[in-house]
């Protein structure tokens, strides 16, 4: 390959092939969600097998630089992966010195003489995701304070999208829940008091860029949207209260922007729940947009995010209860009905897991209606999301 001295091609398509953590199309696009990367993530290429992916990737990746720092896009993925799996995994130091041997080589036209040798000559193992956003030296601390912001909506100005009938009812409940597992909760709904917590693209903008300039390094931060969920242009949109459908990107709420509001705060934690993809019918919440979650989880790394069903489900709503059946047992998950193994804290995948369990009992109880939530995590490991341990019990 032009550039690349052959041997040296080999080796990293052989540690590619060893270390890098994504099996699917999808999670390659979560990795290149890195700022770094960030100028290929939508023109990667596509393949269906792992090592189609590696060998489609390396062609592609070999001769990109960036405009701005000249860097080489196949040396920036390397770093990349390297900087997001666990210092303790051998992949770590072996992705890190391929990418300084290859630097030296595309600067050169040879490798580097001065390039250290891997540390390990074991066969390295498929690299495992660090427990957090930050770089390896950077320790996380434990949880000083939980946050989160919830928003419902059941009705909307505009007659195109149907009413729905308990997202309010979702997110009073889970602010409840919340304030007494310890959590500061900004609540934005159709009934809310005052007029800054009414659930327009505006208020929620201002209100949760609020948030994310108040919480710490150390804090955690969790987000939920319940309403409608519409894709425009393969990006996925939150519909606001004042939302018009012949104008969703002006007056939609782009999901990118909510992320990059959470990215951009201090927080090192970050959870997001998402019933955000139907619409109010009498049978249940339809899927408004089978591509709505697919997009949406290409576009999740650096979340745990925990959807309400697949891409070609339904949403279904309870009458029995007047919540969404998702929010229903998330809310029974948290309040510790989802710990394991006689825990006093609740995590994320066990929430995942419960949910899911108690969505197939529900679906035979009636009449075999068909929600499995999603859940993907990025980069974040399985952080505690409710902890009713005594504070001095808390490591």
């Amino acid at each position: 390959m032009a550039g690349i001295p052959s041997p040296l091609n080999q080796k990293v398509r052989t540690i590619l092939l060893n270390c890098a953590p994504f099996d699917d199309n999808r999670q390659l696009r979560a990795i290149f969600a890195d700022q770094r990367l960030s100028p290929w993530r939508n023109r990667l290429p596509e393949a269906t097998s792992f090592a189609g992916r590696i060998d489609a990737l390396i062609a592609f990746l070999h001769d990109k630089q960036r405009s701005d720092t000249g860097e080489n896009g196949l040396v920036l993925l390397l770093q990349v992966l390297s900087e997001r799996i666990d210092p303790a995994d051998a992949c770590h130091q072996q992705l890190a010195t391929l990418a300084h041997e290859l630097a030296a080589a595309l600067a050169h036209n040879q490798p580097s003489p001065t390039a250290p040798p891997p540390t390990t000559t074991t066969p390295a193992v498929r690299g495992r995701f660090q427990t957090s956003k930050t770089p390896p030296n950077l320790p996380l601390n434990p949880i000083q304070n939980r946050w989160a912001f919830l928003v419902g909506i059941n009705r909307y100005n505009d007659p195109v999208f149907a009413p729905l009938k308990y997202c309010v009812n979702d997110v009073v409940g889970l602010q409840k829940l919340l304030q007494q597992a310890g959590y500061s909760v900004v609540t934005l709904h159709d009934d809310a008091p005052e007029a800054r917590l009414k659930p327009t693209k505006d208020n929620v903008l201002a209100e949760l860029t609020a948030v994310c300039q108040a919480v710490q390094p150390d804090d955690l931060l969790y987000v939920h949207f319940a309403c409608h969920g519409q894709l425009v242009n393969n990006a996925p949109y939150l519909i606001m209260q004042q939302t018009r459908a012949r104008i969703i990107p002006q007056s939609g709420l782009i999901l990118a922007t909510v992320e990059k509001t959470l990215r951009d705060s201090p927080a090192r934690r970050l959870i997001m729940t998402l019933d955000a993809c139907h619409v109010g019918v009498d049978i249940g919440r339809g899927q408004s947009d089978p591509n709505f979650n697919r997009y949406v989880y290409d576009q999740a790394e650096g979340f745990a995010l925990i959807a309400a069903s697949t891409a070609q489900q339904k949403a279904q709503e309870w009458d029995k209860v007047a919540y969404g059946v998702f929010s229903y047992y998330l809310m029974e998950g948290l309040r510790g009905a989802a710990a394991t193994e006689n825990k006093a804290f609740v995590t994320v995948s066990d929430i995942a897991n419960y949910v899911l369990g108690q969505l197939r009992h529900w679906n035979v109880l009636h009449g075999g209606l068909l929600q499995e939530p999603t859940a993907y995590t990025e980069g974040l490991g399985d952080m505690i999301f409710v902890d009713y341990r005594p504070k001095h019990a808390r490591r």
